[in-house]
């Protein structure tokens, strides 16, 4: 990003004065000009009429890994936050409506705007309709299950699993992408008695207010008088400590007699610690009527090993999710309309090692082909379905250093620390592997020890084409001292094949 805003750049009710070091600049806001400005600095004041803000550019480590700007004002002490969104969303509007709300809030203004005081009214990206259930500034859809494809494997040994899961605290349902969390929870809630809250997550609910006000609603989709209370306290012109409106709630939620269960699909977009906390506290006393089922792709930051150790939390994994060879061929044949020879569905799901979308993405890969045993024998992660898939809903949302690690030991059909560390210069290659396995980036263990590892194939696949089509000048020299690591050790076989891919034929017939 570029330098950051000085304290002098000042928007005003139609502009922005930015004051750089030659002189004065006046900018409109919501032109191309201001957009443009938007990206390049991290902080600027706002003021007009109806109230004063600061705003603050904070990125996002999660499925995007974007830009987000919140609105800050400061009375008395206490700090009093605002979401905005994306540069984007940030127009004159959208600036005004959040100095009002913040200044309903520090100076207790008797005209309170109609939505949750965290949450500025949003950009309208969909004309979704509400019920008196729903809070205007969030969709309807958040709350609903998700439908299910026509024909869907029946996976009812899982389904069994979140049965069980149900006597417990908590189910996590964490796996990588692409792995049919959201479709097997779907499964389940359509058909599972009782009450079941749905809440699907996404970045935004990275507000404290927001999130909880989600949270609430969705548990009102099933027990409509729940939390008028924690309701009042949350749009309350001075908000109480957040522990005291969660403790409204959670005696709301021990007053009641049904079983019900919450699920809150995608909590990995979740990051703020303060959320974090407040779940925490939430499952720490939470009434035995409400199960709690989290599906992410990375481990939550919670007392999951506490609560592990206590028999209190079930767990759904990769491993658990993977179809196997019978699974693979009813989801070919019946989901996606593909008769395949059996020796074809195995290798189809050996290739995978029962990856869902992968197998999605090879199956519509051999729509059109006459001989799809000859293409299965040479689907690779480069395949543009499979490349498209790794690059815009996994590598695209990670952060730029963790980008770089997996771009550059793609390099590497296994790997250890000391191997990455020559690769990448990172000398906190075993933290980092250990971070990739606990987030679900497709890296295996292949030791009980946690020192070497593999990525899945197709996954590492997918990575070097983007490697050779993006740094193809940083190919061969990774080749090049991946052979100088394993020659120094002494393993010539090993170091051969690394030779030969950095060209580096002389080295190659020096090993020999």
């Amino acid at each position: 990003m570029g330098q950051l805003a000085q304290r002098n750049d000042v928007v005003s009710d139609t502009l922005l004065v930015h004051r750089g070091e030659a002189q004065a600049v006046t900018i409109p806001v919501g032109s191309p000009a201001w957009y443009a400005w938007l990206e390049q600095v991290h902080s600027f004041s706002f003021s007009n009429d109806e109230g004063t803000f600061t705003a603050h550019k904070a990125r996002s480590s999660n499925r995007r890994g974007g830009w987000y700007w919140y609105a800050y004002r400061r009375r008395q002490g206490q700090l009093f936050r605002c979401y905005l969104g994306a540069s984007s969303r940030l127009t004159l509007a959208c600036l005004r409506n959040a100095a009002r709300q913040l200044a309903c809030r520090v100076e207790g203004s008797p005209h309170q705007p109609s939505l949750s005081p965290d949450v500025p009214t949003p950009l309208p990206l969909h004309a979704e309709p509400h019920t008196d259930q729903t809070p205007p500034s969030l969709l309807a859809t958040k709350f609903r299950i998700p439908g299910l494809p026509v024909h869907s494997v029946a996976r009812s040994h899982l389904l069994s699993l979140l049965d069980e899961g149900t006597k417990a605290l908590l189910t996590l349902v964490c796996a990588s992408a692409g792995f049919g969390k959201t479709t097997l929870l779907s499964a389940w809630a359509s058909q599972t008695p009782g009450h079941v809250a749905w809440l699907t997550l996404d970045e935004q609910d990275n507000d404290t207010t927001r999130f909880w006000v989600a949270v609430m609603t969705a548990l009102r989709t099933c027990l409509p008088t729940l939390g008028e209370a924690a309701f009042s306290l949350l749009h309350s012109l001075q908000p109480p400590p957040l522990i005291t409106t969660l403790t409204c709630l959670l005696n709301d939620l021990a007053a009641v007699s049904e079983d019900t269960v919450l699920i809150l699909d995608d909590y990995h977009v979740i990051e703020e610690p303060a959320l974090h906390e407040s779940l925490l506290f939430l499952l720490d006393h939470l009434p035995g009527t409400l199960h709690l089922v989290l599906a992410t792709r990375v481990d939550p930051p919670l007392a999951l090993s506490r609560w592990r150790a206590r028999g209190q939390m079930r767990e759904i994994r990769d491993s658990d999710l993977r179809f196997s060879e019978q699974d693979g061929a009813l989801f070919l044949s019946q989901t996606m309309g593909l008769h395949l020879e059996e020796e074809d569905v195995v290798l189809l799901t050996q290739r995978t090692e029962g990856w869902i979308a992968g197998l999605q993405l090879a199956a519509l890969s051999l729509r059109g082909h006459d001989d799809p045993s000859a293409f299965l024998k040479g689907l690779s992660g480069s395949h543009r379905f499979l490349l498209d898939y790794v690059q815009e809903e996994i590598l695209a949302r990670q952060p730029a250093a963790i980008q770089r690690f997996l771009l550059h030991v793609a390099v590497l059909p296994q790997m250890s620390a000391s191997l990455c560390q020559t690769l990448t210069e990172e000398t906190a290659s075993q933290e980092r592997l250990e971070s990739l396995e606990r987030s679900n980036l497709f890296l295996v263990p292949l030791d009980e020890e946690r020192q070497w590892y593999r990525f899945h194939p197709l996954f590492r696949e997918a990575l070097l084409a983007r490697l050779q089509a993006s740094q193809p000048e940083h190919v061969p020299p990774l080749y090049r001292r991946a052979a100088d690591w394993y020659a120094a050790r002494g393993l010539w076989h090993e170091a051969i094949p690394y030779a030969f891919e950095a060209e580096d034929f002389a080295e190659a017939a020096d090993l020999r």
